[in-house]
């Protein structure tokens, strides 16, 4: 399915940032700038280890994850998704735009 014009510049990143030691910065195609704290991003990751494969039910528990986790790389996956290496030696996980941009909205609007 092929995404419209306003929904595609939703989704696309024209600029990433790290801020502070505790948050990653998103400026997006279509003006919007989001700032994710690392600790949410880390506890939405998809992988096996954290998700069930065919519930995608989470089995990752948040009390394991540190209050100040880092994120010791970032890297695009092509041109659709960051990974990153997490302080707690996690690196299996892929984080699509999409993704990125719905937990943006979704912690943006718990701070509200």
């Amino acid at each position: 399915m092929r995404l419209g014009a306003e929904e595609q510049a939703r989704v696309t990143a024209v600029g990433i940032r790290r801020v502070g030691e505790t948050a990653l910065g998103i400026d997006w195609a279509d003006g919007t700038s989001s700032k994710i704290p690392l600790r949410e991003i880390r506890l939405a990751c998809g992988c096996a280890v954290c998700r069930d494969e065919l519930t995608g039910a989470p089995l990752l528990t948040p009390d394991t994850i540190p209050l100040d986790i880092r994120a010791y790389r970032i890297a695009p996956v092509g041109n659709y998704a960051l990974t990153f290496d997490w302080s707690d030696s996690h690196s299996t996980g892929i984080y699509p735009w999409e993704m990125l941009r719905e937990l943006a909205e979704r912690t943006e609007a718990e701070r509200s």
